[in-house]
């Protein structure tokens, strides 16, 4: 399986104690989305970064109210989902970092 550990980075934002996701400024037709459009709370809709220097413009333009939080979107080399929790150490070595799915179903299964 490729693609494991980190793989792009993703803009969060703090509201209401949820995470939401920055989806960008434009919808799919080059439409300029209205504030509320902008984000979600799908991790599979967040716009993803894999330049940084994209992802901190991006953050200047963000509307200066809002909490926002750089996510690094990381793949479960177990299982192969994508996830931006911080990560379980596997049982089986001890080393290799994997989902917090993972890490419950291996601690389950202890």
């Amino acid at each position: 399986m490729s693609n494991i550990g980190i793989c792009e980075y993703i803009i969060g934002v703090i509201h209401d104690k949820d995470i939401w996701y920055y989806v960008g400024e434009y919808g799919a037709d080059g439409e300029k989305l209205e504030l509320r459009q902008k984000y979600s709370s799908f991790l599979a809709d967040a716009k993803r970064y894999d330049d940084l220097d994209l992802l901190r413009d991006d953050l200047y333009l963000l509307h200066v109210s809002v909490t926002c939080k750089i996510l690094e979107i990381q793949r479960c080399p177990k299982c192969g989902k994508e996830f931006t929790e911080y990560p379980a150490l596997s049982r089986e070595d001890n080393e290799m970092e994997i989902c917090p799915e993972c890490g419950i179903a291996e601690a389950v299964e202890a």
